[in-house]
């Protein structure tokens, strides 16, 4: 009897030992599966996903770590971190190669991938994957919007035009840019439509770090040199921000009242839209990005393959960064409901 009693007493030790080992590699597991969303705090659709993300990603069991940066030193700090909390995956929006160049070879040493979210990190061979937009195509699809709108390829015209790109630092920007451009530029060349300030290159066009006021000190330079007495039709500008820029740059301007576009429908561009102000946004919807995010952050955290769509247009001046592009949808008047 008492064989039989110390028999079951070492078998229920051997089970409690067994328990408790399986409860310790649970619990490195758990730590292994640890999670740092490093967002900047603009656009405010960045903000909304990453929160979005952060929830979510606890629901599934992850430890999650979200730090909304609004400076270099915020940045940096996030980064520095994630890496000395062995983050088994850094989801990054907004970094800048100049302000984390450091901690992003520290990242790669210590074998933790990096997603950029939404914008490219140039100059770095740390990213392990891109979830964005179809830029280019956000691009082209205002260009085609200008296109149908003013009937250019009916020969209307001539109307007069601007463009402000996004930052020059920003790979995205420059896709959009060329994207737009290769649709209208035809219509430059027949004369009918004109850029009255001669700047139609990325270069002269882009707007520093997507800045609202840089967008305005922009457009009342424009103004004020070449459209005074005269009316300026469009202005191709790269997103809300700096389309906000433009508004406030056209304070001093008595001309008819341009056609302007955007990008991110933020809740003041869909108004602005609403009143005319803003011919339209575009829709980058958060929702679609995120969920692609959510799947590449489980997959690069398992050790398979994340879903990819393009290999070849997202070259960082270092590497080429494999991407999954995600379709915008352009918001007017005609379906602004769709975007509140």
């Amino acid at each position: 009897m008492m064989k039989r009693a110390w028999g079951i007493l070492a078998a229920c030790l051997l089970i409690l030992t067994m328990s408790l080992m399986a409860a310790g590699c649970g619990g490195a597991d758990h730590e292994a599966k640890r999670v740092d969303l490093i967002f900047s705090h603009s656009p405010e659709r960045w903000q909304n996903g990453a929160k979005s993300m952060e929830e979510e990603l606890s629901r599934q069991g992850y430890a999650v770590k979200l730090q909304i940066f609004s400076n270099e030193e915020e940045q940096k700090a996030a980064m520095k971190q994630a890496i000395d909390g062995k983050s088994s995956c850094i989801v990054l929006a907004g970094g800048n190669d100049k302000a984390i160049g450091d901690e992003l070879k520290e990242a790669k040493e210590a074998k933790i991938p990096i997603i950029a979210y939404d914008s490219l990190v140039q100059n770095t061979d740390a990213l392990s994957y891109y979830v964005t937009f179809d830029n280019e195509g956000v691009g082209a699809s205002m260009g085609r919007y200008i296109e149908e709108k003013f009937n250019l390829q009916s020969g209307a015209g001539p109307f007069t035009i601007e463009f402000l790109s996004g930052s020059e630092h920003d790979s995205n920007a420059r896709l959009m840019h060329d994207g737009t451009y290769a649709v209208l530029k035809p219509y430059i060349d027949k004369g009918q439509l004109i850029v009255a300030s001669g700047r139609t290159s990325f270069e002269d066009t882009a707007i520093k770090d997507w800045d609202t006021k840089n967008a305005a000190s922009h457009m009342q330079e424009i103004v004020a040199k070449y459209y005074t007495g005269r009316s300026l039709d469009i202005v191709v500008a790269a997103s809300d921000g700096i389309a906000y820029g433009v508004i406030d740059g056209l304070k001093g301007y008595s001309g008819r009242w341009p056609f302007i576009t955007g990008q991110d429908a933020d809740q003041k561009a869909l108004e602005y839209v609403r009143n005319g102000r803003m011919g339209f946004t575009i829709k980058k919807d958060s929702d679609t990005l995120n969920y692609k995010c959510l799947r590449m952050i489980k997959a690069v955290v398992e050790g398979s393959q994340p879903d990819i769509n393009d290999v070849r247009t997202y070259n960082n001046g270092v590497i080429t960064v494999p991407a999954y592009l995600c379709i915008p949808q352009i918001i007017d008047r005609g379906n602004l409901d769709e975007a509140q």
